[in-house]
């Protein structure tokens, strides 16, 4: 409780008052502008959460002749527009003075997409080409990410960078804990829904849109001048601990370690790979091996993501005390790269029986004759798919967070809005990347798609436990060595 009661008074500890940083005015102004990055942040991942159970069964509302493969194009344009903005608004933001405007105009763009989605019922006919069209300016609007990232880094001490990340990525959670939420309970519309006002229809699907189209005009609202302001700490502390006079002279005091931030693009680029995979995933498994539904596929998977995501909410808050006691590389080596790589392991299909014991010749449910292999391939049970989803979330939330944060800290206080845009746009190529997941899984199935992602987990594994000691950053040289070395180039 007191803990609670210190993170909503927003009270300047002592210990940071005699640092002489910033005044108790500026320090309560700067972690009300981080709590609208975390709002951000849970808006992003809600957007996702509340559509990714629901996606596939309302684009074959819409196109009922449609095929999966389109389905990993409709998730696959979200991180395309990501892919290709967010390194425009990360350039962007290091020539600005404040980050606000770029935040601005993201969150618009975002509301616009979420409303067209909610309109898709209304057009006549391409409706899954618009549905492509909504995905993508959802997509440029989560660009916003990146500048979230940036802000962080500069309006956070070291000391605070660690638990500040992963206060973004509760947020971020329960996000995703909301969305399946929100769509389990308005399952109970249906697909039939009911007519507002005559204007439009709202149903089980479309209520998702409208949701987030309130939540980012309310974003907009707390990114007013008079709520969110720029607070470059980061800076401030790097200038006071080694003496420079300048901003500039501080980035010159820590050279970039390119292999270490190499590691962390790949390992976060991974994590990234495989969970969207895996929720791409999730639907078509679900109603090609389990037998369900579309209602009950929403509804068990909605259940499913709910808890991963509160098992995501408690890994966020002990994992600032867990760094403490041990180093933030082994908590990410092996609770999360490992955990990643026994997640795609027990996905593996066992035992015999083939698929075909769930397929009706009259019936949509089960797994489609169209797909061969489930005629020899066993399925996958439902303890194995808790299981290995409920690791997966373990591997996600610890790596996603312990990657951004140890990224950060290799970079050191210079502005980070081009360098974060990188690791934005490797996350969104992996996310492209991602829901072709689903075209292994018709193609060659369960087999061959888990057993490549556990592969590539290992290996990946294996190079960061080798390479461990160099994910360390390195301590800035003092200013007035500096200095001599410079002199010295002269």
């Amino acid at each position: 409780m007191a803990q609670l009661l210190k993170w909503i008074s927003l009270n300047q500890p002592e210990k940071e008052r005699v640092l002489g940083l910033e005044t108790a005015a500026e320090y309560r102004q700067r972690w009300i502008s981080i709590r609208v990055v975390y709002f951000i942040g849970y808006l992003m991942f809600l957007a996702f959460g509340i559509v990714a159970t629901g996606l596939w069964p309302y684009l074959k509302t819409l196109e009922p002749t449609v095929s999966k493969v389109f389905l990993a194009y409709v998730f696959g344009v979200t991180p395309l527009g990501q892919l290709i903005f967010s390194p425009l608004f990360g350039w962007w933001t290091n020539k600005l003075s404040s980050m606000r405007v770029p935040l601005m105009l993201l969150a618009a763009i975002f509301t616009v997409g979420s409303v067209i989605y909610a309109l898709l019922g209304e057009f006549a006919d391409h409706r899954g080409y618009v549905l492509l069209f909504s995905r993508t300016l959802v997509g440029v609007g989560s660009s916003a990410v990146t500048i979230c990232r940036a802000y962080i880094s500069s309006a956070t001490m070291v000391s605070e960078r660690t638990k500040t990340i992963s206060y973004m990525a509760l947020a971020q959670s329960l996000g995703l804990m909301v969305g399946p939420i929100f769509q389990s309970i308005f399952a109970e519309l249906g697909e039939e829904g009911f007519s507002f006002l005559g204007w439009f229809r709202v149903n089980m699907y479309t209520i998702a849109g409208w949701i987030c189209a309130a939540l980012g005009l309310l974003n907009i609202v707390l990114l007013m001048p008079w709520i969110f302001q720029d607070s470059p700490i980061a800076v401030k502390e790097a200038m006071k601990n080694q003496g420079a006079a300048t901003a500039k002279e501080t980035w010159k005091s820590m050279q970039l370690q390119y292999f270490s931030i190499t590691i962390m693009v790949v390992a976060f680029s991974l994590l990234m790979f495989v969970y969207v995979a895996f929720q791409t995933l999730l639907s078509p498994i679900a109603l090609d091996q389990f037998g369900w539904t579309n209602e009950e596929s929403l509804f068990y998977l909605g259940i499913l993501m709910t808890a991963g995501a509160l098992i995501s909410c408690i890994l966020f808050l002990v994992l600032d005390p867990l760094c403490k006691r041990f180093s933030e590389i082994n908590v990410l080596v092996y609770g999360a790269m490992f955990a990643l790589f026994l997640s795609q392991l027990f996905m593996i299909p066992i035992g015999s029986e083939p698929i075909t014991a769930y397929m009706d010749a009259n019936s949509t449910i089960g797994c489609p004759p169209t797909q061969e292999w489930c005629q020899s391939i066993p399925p996958v049970t439902k303890i194995q798919f808790t299981i290995a989803y409920t690791l997966l979330c373990v591997a996600f939330s610890i790596g996603t967070t312990l990657s951004q944060a140890v990224f950060s800290k290799l970079l050191g206080p210079r502005p980070q809005g081009t360098w974060m845009a990188l690791l934005t746009c490797a996350g969104s190529a992996a996310r492209i990347v991602g829901p072709g997941a689903v075209t292994v899984y018709v193609l060659l199935g369960t087999y061959w798609t888990f057993g490549a992602s556990a592969t590539l987990s290992g290996l990946i594994f294996l190079w960061m436990w080798v390479y461990r000691d160099r994910l360390h950053p390195t301590k800035p040289e003092p200013a007035e060595e500096l200095k001599v070395l410079n002199s010295i180039k002269q």
